[in-house]
């Protein structure tokens, strides 16, 4: 087990999220730049341009986060390293902070509000989407629960790691 190493990355590239924003934010660019090119003066031209380069300002924005969001983990001997790109930078857990981990599945809505950054008092979630992860337990009713796509491959991992 010396050695080994865990790696995952996760986005939304590709997935049901940035599908549901382009057809969320297409037709509100085509309804903007209808108005603003069908306008009857030249001050009212003016105001329809000005409204279409902000609302297409704020769509280029968006959707550059969207993609540009990442969950990474990586898990080594010395931890549990993981970074929610572009909001937290790299968060380390060492080996011997943990007083358990385990694979678990969770309801995103109803135990963390959603997927992204989420958390309460006791648990800190970091999902980008679906229903597994790693529950890691640091004691003092502390909690982190990091996302997975690879959640078997993770528990044979941690059962692995955590005897080591």
């Amino acid at each position: 087990m010396h050695g080994r190493i865990f790696k995952e990355e996760q986005t939304y590239r590709g997935t049901w999220v940035m599908y549901l924003v382009l057809m969320l934010e297409i037709p509100t660019l085509v309804l903007v730049a209808v108005i603003a090119l069908n306008s009857n003066t030249d001050t009212d031209k003016a105001e329809g341009i000005i409204a279409l380069a902000v609302v297409f300002t704020i769509i280029t924005l968006v959707m550059a986060l969207i993609f540009n969001l990442k969950l990474e983990t990586r898990i080594d001997e010395k931890g549990i390293h993981y970074r929610y790109f572009p909001f937290i930078g790299w968060r380390n857990v060492l080996k011997h902070q943990i007083h358990s981990a385990e694979v678990i599945s969770f309801n995103p809505l109803s135990d963390h509000g959603g997927w992204g950054i989420k958390g309460n008092r006791t648990t800190k979630a970091y999902t980008v989407l679906g229903d597994k992860g790693l529950s890691l337990d640091l004691n003092e009713k502390k909690k982190i629960v990091i996302g997975t796509q690879k959640s078997q491959e993770l528990k044979e991992f941690i059962e692995n790691w955590l005897e080591d």
